[in-house]
């Protein structure tokens, strides 16, 4: 494990002991995590702090955030993977922010140098090649689970804009699929569904997961073109950054 002024060689150990091995630490120190929630022009602490480590999981082919949990029984409090393009902010030596999935998130380091060293780590990381040649080239086999479930191999994920809010949509084992106040997109879009062989029982069973996968898919589409994140908080996120907390 990488240095750090502020663990342990206890802290370390634990670190190494709940971390997978299989993945790459490559920076690690005490933190406390800041959420700009639920007012986003002003940093509340999340009762969150510990182990904040930088890993490589080539099992996942990303970059994660994870805080350990150093005082109690818990592993891994929270965790948040590093996207392509990800925008990492110093705003003081002590102080790092970045846009999460909801809110801006922030980190209180208490050494300017581990601060400094995980900084480092973040913004010089390279990128995580997962798959071999091998896997790549393997054909994926489409099947539906045991237990009449989908899987989410058999869904294409739909292109971004291309479907409206949802008002109603369901599903009957004889009509088929009804609508009210939905994108007729969706009906040709659920409709291949039962052209990859499904049951019309296990649709309907499955009607919320698919949804939600859609949207989901649908969401993660429009980040990855470079759309702004949606902020239940302040409609379109804040236009500025409180200002860091005091470090403790």
């Amino acid at each position: 494990m990488p240095s750090s002024s502020t663990l342990t060689t206890t802290d370390k150990n634990r670190v190494r002991s709940i971390i997978p091995a299989a993945t790459k630490i490559l920076a690690a120190s005490l933190a406390r995590i800041y959420f700009a929630y639920p007012d986003p022009l002003s940093w509340s602490y999340g009762g969150l702090q510990g182990a904040l480590v930088l890993i490589a999981d080539r099992t996942r082919g990303a970059h994660f955030f994870c805080l350990v949990d150093l005082l109690g029984t818990r592993g891994i409090l929270w965790e948040h993977e590093i996207y392509k393009d990800f925008d990492y902010n110093q705003d003081r030596l002590y102080f790092h922010s970045f846009a999460g999935d909801d809110c801006m998130v922030g980190f209180v380091f208490p050494s300017e140098g581990d601060a400094k060293n995980f900084f480092k780590q973040v913004t010089s990381r390279k990128e995580i090649k997962s798959k071999s040649k091998a896997d790549s080239a393997a054909p994926k086999k489409k099947s539906i689970t045991k237990g009449g479930t989908i899987d989410k191999s058999l869904i294409s994920a739909p292109t971004a804009g291309s479907f409206v809010h949802v008002a109603h949509m369901g599903y009957d084992a004889e009509k088929g699929f009804t609508s009210s106040g939905v994108d007729p997109s969706w009906l040709s879009f659920l409709s291949g569904l039962e052209a990859q062989g499904i049951d019309k029982d296990v649709i309907a069973e499955n009607m919320e997961f698919i949804k939600s996968f859609v949207r989901d898919a649908q969401k993660g589409d429009v980040q990855k073109n470079g759309a702004p994140k949606s902020d239940p908080v302040a409609n379109g996120g804040p236009k500025k950054k409180p200002p860091p907390p005091t470090p403790r």
